[in-house]
Order: C-alpha cells, then structure tokens, then sequence
C-alpha cells in the first residue's frame, strides 16, 4: 500500500467503530509496577467466589498505529495485564505466550517492552522478583514464533504483572480482546483503539455483559512516513508528515465473571465477552481499496491464491500422474471417487487438523505423502478433478475453533477445508485427512453450522448442523446361570452396535492405543466384580459399516447371600446427570442426534426369586424434543429389560435448560435402579 496524503488532508471514511455510545469515563486504571499493600486485599466482589484460584485485577489493551518506511502504517499493540495469585492452583497463569506472525516471505511482527514481575508481601513490604530479559525464548513453527517467559517468584499471594509491545506491518490483523476469562473472574478489562480513518475496521462483538464504557470519538493524528524513491540507479528515502483523521474508541467492562466450564458446550470462544475486528477497506489519498468485504470478492480472492484454489487451476503434471495410476473397475464415477478417497485418506498423514492452506505445493505433499489439512483435501479436489468429476473445497470452522459468520467473510473464523463431489446428482462431502472416516462421512467436529463452498459454478453457503447428524446405538446384553461349581456367579455377553459417529471415534482409539489396550480400560472400568473375556471389534477396517464391539463377561457376586442387588445396566446407562447447574445462560450443544436403545435379558439363577423390579416408565422431553422408556418384567424364569433413550434434536436453548435437567435426571435415576434377588 502506497500512502499519498498531502498534508492537512482530511478524509471521511465507513467506520463501524463511529456508532458508539458511552456511559461514563474509566478511572481505575492501574499504574503498572506501582503496587502498595493495600493492593493485596481483595475487594468484596459477588464474581469472585470461594472456588476462585486467581483475580484478574486489571487487564488493559491498546491499539494504535505508527508510520513505518514502507510509505504506509504499522499497527502497535500493547498489553498490560495485573494478577493476584489465590492458590498454586492459578500457577500457569504465571507462564505467558505471545504468538508472532513470522512468515518466510516477509517482515516477521517485532516483540519489545517486555517486562514481568511477582510482588510478595513481606513484613509488611512489597517486594518484587522481576523478569530477567534472557529468560524470554522464542521458538518458531511454521510461519508463527511463539514467545514464551514465565513471571518469576510466583508465590500463593502474589501479585503477578506483565507487559508487551508488538509492532506489525499486518494491519489487517487487529488483534481481537477478550474481555471474560474462561476459569478467572476478572475486575476491569479495558481495550482502546486510535486508527487513521484510512484504514477501516469491521466490528464483531459478542458476549452477554454490559459494557461500563462504550465510547467513540474523532481525533487526529500526525504520522511520519518514509518513501523510497527512484533517484537514477538508487534509491533515496524520503520522509514525510502526514496529519490524518482518526477514530478513538474505548471498551471497558467491569466485575465480569469467570466462563464457568458448561457440558455440552462446543467452545467458550463463541460466548466469551469479546470484540474481533476485520480490515473491510484502505484509503491512499487517492483511491479507495476494498478488501474481502463480500463472499463474492473472498472467494474470487481464494480461487486465485497460490496458497489455495490457484494451484487447482494449473496444470499440475505431478496430480495427472498420481491421477493415472488410480483406478477402479469399471468406468462408474461413484466407484472412481471412492477409489480416489480411499488412495489419499491411507496414504497421506495429515501434519496439521487446522491449517486450510497450501504452506509448501502439493508437488510436495505427494512427495512426502503428508501435508496440512488444507493440502490433503485440495489434492483429493484435484484428483477428483482430473477424473472429470466437479469437485470444490468448502470451508468450515471446527466445533472447538467456533462459529464462522455468515453475513462477512471473516477468513480468520475458518481453520478447516473438506471436499464436496457430485456424483450423478448427489452431494458427497469427503475428509481424507482423516483416515478412520468413510467415503461421504464427516467428523462430528465439522458439524458447526455454517459452512462456505468455493467455487466459481455454485459458491454459497451450506449447513452442516449438528441436529442432522443422526447416532443410533444398541446395546444387548444376556447373562445366564454360570458353572454350578462357583457360588452365586453369573456369565453373559454384551455387544453393541454403534453409529457413525461412534463408530469413527472407537476406530480413532483402537488406532491410537491398540484393540488389547482398549478392552483392558474396560476391565478396570468394571474392577474386580466383573471379568471379560472373547473380546473383539467388528468392521474396525471397514470404514462404511457400523463398529460391532462383543465380548463375554463373568460377574461374581463373591458370597452365597440371601439378597442380591444388581444393576441391569453393565458397560452402559447414565450414572450422573451432565446438567447439574440449576440454570445455564448458554445453550447446549450435543454433537449429535442421539438414539440409544438397551436390551438387557436375565435368566433367574436357581434357588432365587424376583423380590423387587424397578417400575417401568416413560417421559417425554418437550413433547417433541425427546422420549425416555423404561420397560421391565419377569416372567417364566427370565428377567428382560428394554430402555430407549431418544432425543430429536443436538441443541437447545437456554429456555429449554430446566426441562432437559429435570429429563435427564430421570434418565440416571432410572438407570441406577437395581433389581433385587431373594434366596428361596
């Protein structure tokens, strides 16, 4: 970017940051490295409860921007962040990571002003143990360095303080801010912004809290910018001062809670107090730059970068070869897909699950047989491209990485990229970077919502929801009288037959740990009253049929007793509620549909009676959103049991919360009922 203002210039830009509103100016702002006694007593706060581990006393953010020799801005952030340690608990919080951009290819974003200390209350003394500059280490992965210190003499008590500086030349990255903490309460967060009006900002806020400060104004600031010009055969440089217009917004939120851990939750980030910004435009002076402000001008933008969808469009000889040498039977595209699919999910090793870019070529990743997410997938789009079929990447936001927005492209939410096929009229997404998942089928963390195909025939959006994916589980279970030589024992056989989603996540642990490995945490799951045997797993290389897993059992009841207590449900049911909070503010989010049914049959052993069954019973979730049945009986020697557990749909909102617990606490108390034996 060139900058050509001419002195006084004033320039009016779109600022979504200029619809502000205030309550009041913050004035509680702590001087870094100024503490005094005082400072150690807490103040009586509703957020800080008795299970905290630390206090966020102060958290302060800044960004502003500084001319650079590059005619242009360079972007200035600041953090100054204060801490009272309760317990050793919080003692992580004492170890401190600033992530860089370092790319290979440009200049790498610069870490300065760093200083830290622990300050202990000693006879009545502050006394501080500051960071030691050589004690700051920087370790580089890819094109990030991750900067690395730890805040030394940390103790239970301490107050614990840090500061940074990092300059960038990548403006178009302001850094998001987080106002809530996930574990900690925090007492004051503040975030500030001075920008030159020509640069713009779109604002994304989310979260629950009030801000105690909201408030924008106008300004303008004098900026001094180098530029190189041609003067013969060299260079010269030349600055300058240029006075532009700008915006100043402050945020401050007050007595925010901790982000308490909620089941069933895809990930805090997408309900954390937070502000994230995306550059929409750039203004020299003379011309207006639009940057990805649409879907239409982002997807123009991903087919044509190298790193993504333009090296698709190249006529790559490496992919025609691999191409050729994979076949099926036959000439059915179906057929011919699946045989791509299979090639590249068993013989490429995917080195990263979040990175949707091309970071070397696919020359490379067919040479080494690994490569990112993004290079897996891209390949098995050229590949099914070369066979004739249309075939786009579509990009998608992990359950764990949070929702990716609809209405603004706002790269930064995507960290993943599958393959979408059409066969014949049908639509198949595929994942090859995830070998234990079948043609057509998705990890459950893909299924977040929103979705964005890319494509210059059909970009758009698609949705892949987690109310769709259907998970349908059943369980049987037999037991019979054992050997007549041991006192009061039983033996059966359990098997179950799993879902898709299961069935993905069984073969991932078997892959990972190994089948022996996986049937011995069962063992000690059940302890010393139960011993398995003839175990194994069904299907584990077959990727498109449900996992079986089956093994006998042996239950010893030890003594010959007069009454006997058993649980029906072995290796299954629910032994605590997930929704133990009386109210939640967030909504619940299961990861799939689910449909559980349990057959449990017993033949009586001789000697013994039925003296207590549980009642049977049925309940429904809403009327519609679930069902729950519990159908016991005995008769002619033999006890069966039929319990389903069904929900129709994975979310639901926090109205529906009260309902659900109260649901699901019939589910375990139903499911902790014994069924009681009497000796003849």
């Amino acid at each position: 970017m060139t900058l050509r203002l001419v002195g006084r210039l004033t320039i009016t830009m779109f600022f979504l940051l200029l619809v502000t509103h205030g309550i009041a100016q913050d004035k509680g702002r702590y001087t870094f490295g100024k503490l005094v006694p005082a400072d150690f007593t807490l103040p009586a706060k509703a957020i800080i409860d008795s299970d905290a581990n630390a206090v966020i006393l102060s958290d302060i953010g800044e960004a502003h921007f500084v001319g650079n020799n590059k005619n242009w801005f360079s972007l200035v952030y600041k953090r100054q962040t204060r801490i009272r340690i309760i317990n050793k608990k919080a003692f992580d919080l004492a170890t401190v990571t600033v992530p860089l951009y370092s790319p290979k290819d440009g200049d790498a974003e610069k870490l300065s002003e760093v200083a830290a200390a622990a300050y202990n209350l000693e006879n009545g003394q502050v006394v501080p143990t500051r960071l030691d500059q050589k004690d700051i280490f920087q370790n580089r992965e890819n094109n990030w360095t991750a900067a690395n210190f730890s805040v030394p003499g940390v103790k239970e008590g301490s107050i614990l303080e840090y500061t940074y500086t990092i300059t960038s030349d990548y403006y178009r990255y302001l850094r998001s801010w987080e106002f809530q903490w996930e574990r900690y309460p925090c007492l004051s967060s503040e975030f500030r912004v001075d920008i030159p009006q020509t640069i713009s900002y779109v604002l994304v806020k989310q979260g629950v809290h009030p801000y105690a400060v909201d408030k924008g104004s106008e300004g303008r600031n004098s900026y001094k910018v180098t530029e190189k010009i041609e003067a013969g055969l060299s260079n010269v440089a030349e600055d300058k001062i240029v006075s532009v217009a700008t915006v100043k917004h402050d945020w401050v939120m007050k007595d925010i809670p901790a982000f308490g851990s909620e089941t069933y939750l895809t990930t805090p980030d997408n309900y954390l107090d937070k502000l994230s910004f995306q550059e929409s435009r750039t203004y020299n002076g003379e011309e207006t730059f639009s940057h990805t402000d649409t879907w239409a001008k982002a997807t123009q933008e991903l087919l044509e970068e190298e790193q993504f969808g333009g090296t698709l469009n190249e006529n790559n000889e490496t992919i025609n070869e691999l191409a050729d040498k994979i076949n099926a039977p036959g000439r059915d595209n179906l057929a011919q897909a699946r045989a791509v699919f299979y090639y590249v999910s068993q013989h490429f090793t995917c080195t990263n699950h979040y990175d949707f870019y091309i970071r070397t070529s696919l020359r490379d990743a067919i040479r080494k047989n690994s490569g990112t997410v993004g290079e897996i997938n891209l390949l098995l789009v050229g590949l099914l491209r070369r066979k004739g079929m249309e075939a786009d990447p579509v990009l998608l936001s992990t359950r764990e990485h949070g929702f990716s927005m609809v209405s603004y492209p706002v790269l930064e939410k995507f960290n993943y990229v599958i393959a979408r096929v059409k066969i014949d009229g049908q639509v198949y997404y595929l994942d090859a970077a995830q070998p234990q998942l079948g043609f057509g089928r998705l990890a459950g963390n893909c299924y977040n919502g929103h979705a964005r195909i890319i494509s210059n025939k059909d970009s758009g959006s698609v949705y892949l929801a987690a109310d769709s994916l259907q998970e349908k589980k059943t369980t049987v279970v037999f037991i019979s009288s054992a050997d007549k030589a041991e006192v009061a024992a039983w033996e059966g056989t359990w098997e179950a037959t799993l879902g898709p989603q299961q069935s993905y996540e069984l073969r991932e642990n078997v892959s990972k740990q190994g089948e022996k490995s996986y049937f011995k945490s069962i063992q000690t799951q059940y302890g010393e009253d139960i011993s398995i045997g003839d175990a194994g797993v069904d299907s584990l290389d077959q990727p498109e049929q449900p996992v079986k897993v089956h093994y006998s059992f042996k239950v010893h009841s030890g003594e010959d007793r007069a009454k006997i207590y058993l649980n029906p449900f072995i290796g299954a049911g629910l032994r605590t509620n997930p929704f133990k909070a009386a109210d939640r503010r967030y909504p619940v989010e299961m990861p799939y549909v689910t449909d559980e049914t349990y057959f449990f049959t017993m033949q009586i052993p001789d000697g013994y009676t039925v003296e207590e069954l549980p009642k049977s019973a049925k309940a429904r979730l809403n009327e519609r959103d679930g069902s729950f049945e519990y159908l016991i009986g005995a008769d002619a020697g033999m006890i069966q049991l039929r319990c389903r557990l069904k929900l129709n749909k994975a979310n639901f909102v926090p109205e529906d919360y009260s309902g659900l617990r109260d649901f699901y606490a019939l589910v375990v108390q139903k499911e902790a009922e014994t069924i009681v034996l009497k000796k003849n």
